[in-house]
């Protein structure tokens, strides 16, 4: 849910304090929070030691938490009931000042949790919170933590220069996925307005709860309790109508708890609160934009909110807060109310008035009337009509006001309403976020070919116009794959086997695959019919096999090919042979003179012959003359197809070669239907450089499609390394000039990475000083059993020795192979690191599986073949 990067700090400049007064019950999900202390050269005392912090933790922080999720009239029991486990009384002593920021924060954050654990003796803290107590370091902020989410059930915090309950309660609020309650302030007074110089998001100004950074022991703002998942989506109100909406109190856990509104681009959220002791507002209406601000229209005291990118359209963690009512906020001190029984959206388009029932209130929402029709809907390419997935009402199009209820279609002149569903690959976002918005996919539409047309129709029933008419063609006939097989070639040891069952009677194929037990496409053909295969002469070919029409129908299951000879030597023969000279192997045979040899066969036959010609007959009836040739290597002759007959044949000519006939036979099993899914869009593609780089590593036609093949971030610039095995110093890394590395990723992949890596370096001579550097970074890596991070903790390093390379990887000389497994315990993975080198650029490729279990050595094998894809790709291109 995060829209940007964000920092989980809290600064508190001043503190004020105030009571809800409420008691909860002891909880069933009791939480622990184990202390330590840090401290370095010069640092001055923390202003309460780790057993202080601990008691703190048990007096104060333990009951804001404990109202915070004991909500009224709850049959649930969620109290989150947090307290003090262990302490380590001795504090962790470093060697410099604490960092304050970025990825060196990080890193100490890492570092002392795993050193305060080993002296602790806990080897298993994922169920355990941590709480750093620093002294002064300089930082802005007085406590830190990452983001969690809902359900998180742990965290690391960090206390600066602080012994606060409340702060320890806000950063405790982050670990659940909480942001921050920001403050929309308008230099006209004015409560609401658009983003800009004049109303601008005070970062931490929201202080109606303990995500702000004035102490209140206030309850939860309800965005927040839906982010933690004590609201269900169902007690939330989306509204687009004028109507009346009774709401229950912030602090209730029953009713609908609030209501969600959009104004154009502006989105609010909408609670109730009751008046509770010890709390500075009145009750009313709470209201806060969820739309996010430009980060020129943020005011915070933390510099690196300033620098961070902008919000994007994702649905968010933070929340901005409305001032309906006296509310001041100056250097974290507040005073007077936020709340009121009326608002209004500062488009004027909405109006919101609150009319007190019992605890609770009726909301009434009054809108004016949008005679708005949405806007024209665009479609996409018919060029990815032929994918079932594919969503032809482009993503992004939504109406500006409303809501779109539904599509119409006009056929050959015939208005009628479209079947909808949802869109795919959908993230809530600031302006939806409950329901995926309505679409249209290719599968929605009915079989034919037609001329269409769409228009969309609001929820206010204003349509749109009509898009331009497109011919279409939509079939849903899925094709035809039978265990029908013929030989067509041969090469060394390898046949060339069409799979002549293979058709689509409509659109034709386009793609068929056999892919192996990763996913990865080991064969592809895009014949129209009867693709073509490569089938091991001893070696029976199983595998998954794939088959697609042009119009995205498909088909997938367990393929098995096995070609078997039977040898002229094993045939019925008359005339003069002797055995073939040798370049045609060792059972091939010579006809002198005039010669026959008989075979009995049934279903498709090819003739296996070299030099000379023949005629290919069954009784009196001439089946197939074999060409005349000069080859000094074994051909096939001719192909027929007995059927299902067993049948005699003969091989009749004169001084020729003949090794004997071969039939591919086999099995699909277990088809299923499968619908062709719409490729990822790769938009660095545009890049003429990244083109040139793609030829060389993994692209979307490597894998099957439930695979997602893309640059990783960054993945297209230079600014992370290429080359870290055992964390050495590369100094070639400064030589790069072009990078490209892809990601692999799929639900509920095995693998925590894959990836293929692409680096044109700025010579030859950069590039072998690359593989130079390699080279020795492996092998102190093995003297060494591992390397020294940069904190001087050292990195374990086992390396498993790798099964016989397959022919065409890169030479000795211009390659590094590894197969390690990284650290031990909770850390260990398993790596495959392939690094292959040609002239001036380099291929990797990455294999990185969880835990301490060696990678199967058939797995290995499989991505060594893949590695022999890239070596081939190398030495192809012009590198």
């Amino acid at each position: 849910m995060n829209m940007r990067k964000r920092l989980h700090i809290l600064l508190v400049l001043a503190i004020s304090f105030s009571s809800l007064g409420l008691t909860a019950a002891v909880a069933a999900d009791t939480r622990v929070i184990d202390v330590v202390e840090v401290t370095w050269p010069g640092a001055r005392k923390v202003p309460s030691d780790a057993t202080a912090i601990a008691k703190i933790i048990n007096a104060d922080v333990n009951p804001r938490w404990k109202s915070f999720t004991t909500l009224y009239g709850d049959t649930k029991d969620r109290t989150i009931n947090f307290i003090a486990g262990e302490v380590l009384t001795t504090p962790i002593a470093i060697a410099r000042r604490m960092p304050c920021s970025g990825i060196d924060s990080d890193t100490f954050m890492k570092l002392i949790k795993a050193e305060a654990y080993s002296r602790l003796g806990i080897t298993d803290y994922s169920n355990r919170y941590l709480l750093i107590d620093a002294p002064r370091a300089g930082c802005v902020w007085s406590g830190r933590a990452p983001l969690g989410d809902a359900n998180s059930t742990s965290g690391i915090l960090v206390l600066h220069d602080s012994d606060s309950d409340f702060v320890i309660a806000h950063e405790l609020g982050h670990t659940f996925g909480l942001g921050h309650t920001n403050f929309l302030r308008c230099e006209t007074g004015a409560y609401d307005g658009p983003w800009g110089s004049n109303c601008q998001a005070i970062e931490y100004g929201g202080a109606i709860d303990v995500m702000g950074n004035v102490d209140t022991k206030s309850p939860l703002n309800t965005y927040h309790q839906w982010t933690m998942g004590f609201l269900d989506d169902s007690q939330v109100k989306q509204s687009w109508l004028n109507e009346t909406i009774t709401l229950a109190p912030s602090d209730f856990a029953n009713g609908t708890k609030a209501i969600y509104l959009r104004d154009g681009k502006a989105a609010y959220w909408v609670e109730y609160r009751r008046k509770l002791p010890g709390v500075t507002y009145d009750a009313g209406l709470a209201i806060y934009r969820l739309d996010p601000p430009p980060i020129s229209a943020l005011q915070s005291p933390n510099p690196e909110d300033m620098t961070q990118p902008e919000f994007s359209q994702a649905l968010g963690v933070d929340v901005w807060m409305l001032n309906l009512d006296s509310f001041t906020y100056v250097l974290s001190k507040t005073n007077g109310s936020m709340t009121s029984n009326t608002a209004k959206t500062y488009s004027g388009n909405i109006s919101i008035s609150a009319t007190a029932v019992g605890d609770g209130a009726a909301v009434t929402i009054t809108r004016t009337p949008d005679k708005t029709p949405p806007p024209l809907p665009v479609l996409g390419s018919t060029n990815f009509w032929q994918y079932p997935d594919f969503e032809i009402i482009q993503q992004g199009y939504e109406d500006a006001d409303t809501a779109v209820a539904k599509f119409q279609a006009k056929i050959d002149g015939v208005i009628s309403d479209l079947p909808t569903s949802i869109t795919s690959n959908w993230a809530p976002t600031v302006l939806n976020p409950f329901n995926a918005p309505q679409t249209v996919h290719v599968r929605d539409l009915p079989e034919g070919s037609y001329s269409i047309s769409i228009r969309a129709v609001d929820v206010a029933g204003n349509a749109s116009e009509w898009t331009p008419p497109v011919s279409v063609t939509i079939d849903r006939g899925a094709p035809v794959a039978l265990a029908d097989f013929e030989t067509t070639g041969i090469t060394d040891n390898q046949y060339q086997v069409k799979w002549a069952g293979a058709k689509d009677a409509g659109s034709g194929l386009c793609m068929t695959n056999f892919v192996n037990e990763e996913g990865f496409i080991t064969q592809r053909s895009d014949a129209k019919t009867a693709p073509e295969f490569v089938v091991n002469s001893t070696t029976p070919l199983v595998t998954t096999a794939q088959v697609f029409d042009c119009l995205g129908n498909g088909l997938t299951g367990n393929l098995t090919m096995k070609s078997t000879v039977t040898l002229a030597s094993k045939a019925s023969r008359s005339g003069k042979w002797s055995a073939a000279p040798a370049s045609y192997g060792p059972d091939a045979q010579k006809c002198t003179g005039k010669c026959t040899a008989t075979f009995t066969q049934t279903g498709r036959v090819s003739v296996v012959v070299g030099a000379g010609t023949a005629a290919l007959t069954s009784g009196t009836t001439t089946l197939a003359t074999i060409p005349n040739s000069t080859s000094t290597k074994l051909r096939i002759g001719a192909s027929i197809n007995l059927n299902k007959a067993k049948k005699s044949i003969r091989v009749t000519g004169s001084n020729f070669i003949l090794n004997g006939v071969v039939t591919t036979t086999g099995s699909f099993t277990n088809v299923t239907n499968l619908d062709r899914k719409v490729p990822a869009t790769d938009d660095s593609l545009t890049d003429k450089k990244q083109v040139a780089l793609s030829a060389y590593g993994f692209n979307s036609a490597d894998f099957s499609q439930e695979w997602t093949v893309l640059p990783m971030l960054r993945g297209t610039t230079l600014e992370d390394p290429s080359l870290d095995l055992c964390g050495s110093n590369y100094p070639s890394e400064s030589s790069r000039i072009e990078r490209r590395q892809i990601s692999v990723t799929k639900k509920n992949s095995p693998y925590v990475f894959l990836s293929s890596e692409v680096v044109r370096y700025s010579s030859v001579t950069a590039a072998q000083a690359a593989k130079s550097e390699l080279t020795k970074s492996l092998t102190q890596c093995v003297a060494d059993g591992g390397y020294k991070d940069s904190a001087g903790a050292k990195i374990p390093y086992a390396f498993n020795a790798l099964p016989p390379l397959p022919i065409g990887v890169a030479a000795d000389d211009s390659r590094v192979f590894v197969n390690a497994q990284i650290d031990v315990g909770a850390g260990a993975r398993q790596l495959l690191g392939f690094y292959q080198f040609n002239g001036a650029v380099f291929t990797g490729l990455y294999v990185i599986v969880d835990g301490d279990k060696a990678i199967p050595e058939d797995q290995v094998k499989r991505w060594l073949n893949a590695a022999v894809l890239l070596a081939t790709r190398l030495n192809s291109k012009s590198a």
